[in-house]
């Protein structure tokens, strides 16, 4: 009641100013009102005087040939395509992959070091072969991310360094480009794995640009070779993982002239289908099945059986999957 009161002896007092804001908004809504005719006066003078005279611009598509639509990219530069062996991406075609990359080495001083036979606490030289899949863009200042894990499948990643390099465009000379880091192994004995990692923000083809080194060498006795890995689950989610073996190894290259004349079983040479165990080979997997949690791990054993016959080197992979997805895998190179 109070305050009602005082509203009303507040408006009494205010009288004549409010009399004056009245006037004042009336003037402002008038002079608004009239620029606004104004506008939409000049926009139909416009359009009858263009029509009185013809467009500038033509009668457009009328009269014209019909055009049959093109699709444009939604781009018009071009970008680069680094890459690097890559299982997981090979994988995914459905072709047959080795962990023992062919783009990826260790050196000792000028001697190459294989990967399962390192010296704790000593200073190696990791190298990559870095490609370019495009025929038009290089790659100035590839970023490669260089990172080594315990031997098996899964776990987590440790950084060993990072460089830049140039990339050409395929075919140019300085192809392949080669990375380079220096990386002083653990204190602790062991068997470790290496990954090469390129960073591009623009790449043609972001899915193949990791590459692992994962390898381990030993000797038939009598005639067999037992080899055991960590199986890790590296998701943030459970998942069943299934283990399963072949004896894919890089084919040697064909000579020029039968290349051409072969083209089309390039990746043919590389299906998976083509290269199941050897006859007389056994390869057991134990658990070849189990479903792990998050970052849970599993020690898997592998005995491999061979008929007794020599041989001088075997290539065994063992791939994980998790569903249709590669989870990781390793390759088990065994001797007479």
């Amino acid at each position: 009641m109070v305050i009602g009161i005082l509203l009303l002896a507040a408006l009494w007092l205010l009288r004549k100013w409010l009399a004056g804001l009245w006037w004042v908004a009336l003037v402002l809504l008038v002079f608004l009102g009239l620029l606004f005719a104004a506008l939409v006066l000049s926009v139909l003078l416009r359009r009858y005087c263009r029509k009185k005279q013809g467009s500038p611009k033509g009668k457009g598509s009328v009269d014209h040939p019909w055009v049959p639509s093109k699709k444009i990219p939604s781009h018009t530069y071009k970008r680069p395509d680094p890459l690097i062996y890559s299982q997981g991406y090979l994988m995914s075609k459905g072709l047959a992959v080795t962990w023992d990359n062919p783009d990826m080495f260790l050196m000792d001083g000028s001697a190459l070091v294989p990967s399962h036979d390192l010296l704790p606490g000593k200073k190696y030289r990791v190298l990559a072969r870095i490609w370019n899949g495009s025929t038009e863009a290089v790659a100035v200042n590839l970023l490669v991310k260089f990172y080594f894990v315990s031997f098996g499948i899964g776990g987590s990643r440790n950084f060993i360094g990072q460089t830049f390099v140039n990339v050409p465009v395929k075919g140019a000379p300085g192809l392949p480009a080669m990375a380079e880091v220096s990386w002083v192994t653990p204190a602790t004995p062991g068997h470790y794995c290496l990954q090469a990692e390129l960073n591009w923000p623009d790449d043609a083809n972001p899915d193949n640009n990791l590459g692992q080194e994962n390898v381990t060498v030993k000797k038939l006795n009598s005639p067999n070779a037992t080899f055991t890995f960590p199986l890790t689950n590296d998701s943030p989610f459970a998942r069943a993982m299934r283990l399963e073996a072949d004896s894919y190894g890089i084919p040697a290259r064909r000579p020029c002239p039968e290349r051409e004349s072969n083209d089309d079983d390039r990746q043919g040479r590389h299906l998976r289908s083509n290269y199941p165990v050897p006859p007389g080979w056994t390869v057991e997997i134990n658990p070849a099945e189990v479903e792990l949690g998050s970052g849970e791990t599993r020690t898997v054993t592998v005995k491999i059986t061979s008929d007794g016959a020599p041989v001088l080197r075997q290539p065994i992979n063992v791939n994980a999957f998790a569903g249709d997805e590669l989870a990781g895998g390793v390759t088990l190179y065994v001797h007479s």
